[in-house]
């Protein structure tokens, strides 16, 4: 991924959980990051880590964020940032696939606007 990808993803991601957060404090502690990222320039370290994660339970294709809201359709809601003309990775196709199985729902979201969108009409679902 570039640089500038990487920021852009990083910048819309931040904003929409400074967002979030503000708008539903009463939710503050249920929407979580799924962190899969590991921009080490150090590629031996990296890989030490990488190692060391996927024991704990890292899964490459998770999505970015989870919101851990369940209700009488969803078990909760899965959010995947994409920045640009980012596409899913096709681990991502199948872990996205695998939760919608097990009744998640999952979205990718490319703008602060599509996030504030998907958030209203997932916690309208009651």
């Amino acid at each position: 991924m570039e640089k500038k990808n990487f920021d852009g993803h990083s910048r819309l991601q931040s904003a929409c959980v400074k967002w979030f957060r503000y708008q539903y404090k009463e939710y503050e502690y249920r929407l979580i990051k799924i962190n899969n990222d590991l921009p080490l320039n150090n590629k031996e370290l990296r890989i030490k880590l990488y190692n060391r994660f996927k024991a704990e339970g890292l899964l490459e294709g998770a999505p970015d964020l989870f919101l851990a809201v369940g209700n009488y359709l969803y078990n909760g809601l899965f959010i995947e940032f994409k920045y640009g003309n980012d596409r899913l990775r096709k681990k991502q196709v199948d872990v996205i696939k695998s939760l919608e199985a097990g009744n998640y729902r999952c979205v990718i979201v490319r703008s602060l606007d599509e996030f504030m969108k998907v958030i209203k009409e997932y916690l309208s679902i009651r």
